[in-house]
């Protein structure tokens, strides 16, 4: 039996250092699933694009990323520079992993690992931002200036919907982002309190309503608007609104659409499936249709 080359990269920091404690487990099932598996960790120094860089030469034919979205993000942006990227595996392992909920992934490690040795390739969107490139979200507003302070419990019940809802509580009324979003032929030029550009089959970690068609291959992204609120009675409503998956109405708004810009007066900071994505005055988002092939 020929043996596939595999790479492992790791996170042992993501997910309370889970991984850490299950390499020896996920080792044996690779090996088992006919593997040939070289290992790395991604440390201060060592990060997966780098690590990545040689990956073609030395021929792998699956790279597998374990950890969290943000350790997803670079694991991607390192694959997707090679002329021909291997196949992708992804066992979450991080607090929210919201991309491995879109994509309907086992849980647990074990299962995780299974997967990847006896499921099948799927083409999956990616997004290019400026020539940064993201599997999940591109995101300005409340999301990004909250990410890092939400309660974690709320994080874990919640996923990236509680990065919403804890923006519009902390938010003061009259702080707000103005921008014109140009979405597909559509125009909004507005004070946002929060944009989203999303590859995904959910908004804030939970399904979107059964009358959203979206799906990861479908080379669009899901746009969502959400208005600055002007009192705090928009502010609740706000909350209601995304709370009832009501996202078209006076304030909030959901599209669909295969390229995005948006202009702003000012720099304005942005996150990139979780990670700081600089600050940005002109930003261009394109979908690159079907570019991932991840193994599951």
């Amino acid at each position: 039996m020929d043996r596939k080359k595999l790479l492992l990269l790791y996170n042992p920091s993501a997910g309370r250092a889970q991984t850490s404690r299950n390499l020896d487990m996920l080792l044996q099932k690779f090996c088992t699933g006919g593997c040939e598996t070289t290992v790395y960790p991604i440390l201060d120094g060592l990060n997966a694009e780098d690590i990545l860089a040689g990956a073609e030469s030395a021929g792998y034919d699956i790279v597998v990323c374990c950890g969290g979205d943000g350790t997803l993000h670079h694991t991607v942006n390192g694959l997707l520079r090679l002329e021909q990227p291997p196949l992708l595996g992804y066992i979450p392992s991080g607090s929210t992993n919201d991309f491995a909920a879109s994509l309907g992934l086992p849980k647990t490690p074990e299962d995780a690992a299974d997967a990847v040795v006896n499921g099948r390739p799927h083409a999956i969107d990616a997004g290019d931002f400026g020539g940064e490139l993201f599997c999940y979200v591109a995101a300005f507003g409340a999301f990004s200036a909250v990410s890092y302070e939400t309660p974690q419990n709320m994080k874990n019940a919640m996923g990236h919907l509680a990065y919403i809802i804890e923006g519009v509580k902390r938010l003061p009324i009259g702080e707000k982002y103005p921008a014109r979003v140009e979405v597909g032929d559509q125009v909004f030029e507005e004070e946002f309190l929060f944009c989203s550009i999303s590859n995904t089959t959910s908004i804030g970690g939970f399904s979107l309503d059964k009358s959203v068609e979206a799906t990861l291959d479908d080379g669009e992204f899901e746009v969502l608007l959400i208005k600055a609120p002007t009192s705090v009675a928009e502010a609740n409503t706000i909350v209601s609104k995304l709370l009832a998956r009501d996202f078209n109405n006076e304030l909030i708004h959901l599209l669909h659409a295969d390229s995005v810009t948006v202009h702003f007066p000012t720099p304005t900071k942005w996150t990139l499936d979780g990670e700081y994505g600089g600050e940005h005055t002109d930003v261009s988002v394109q979908v690159l249709a079907n570019a991932l092939h991840m193994v599951f």
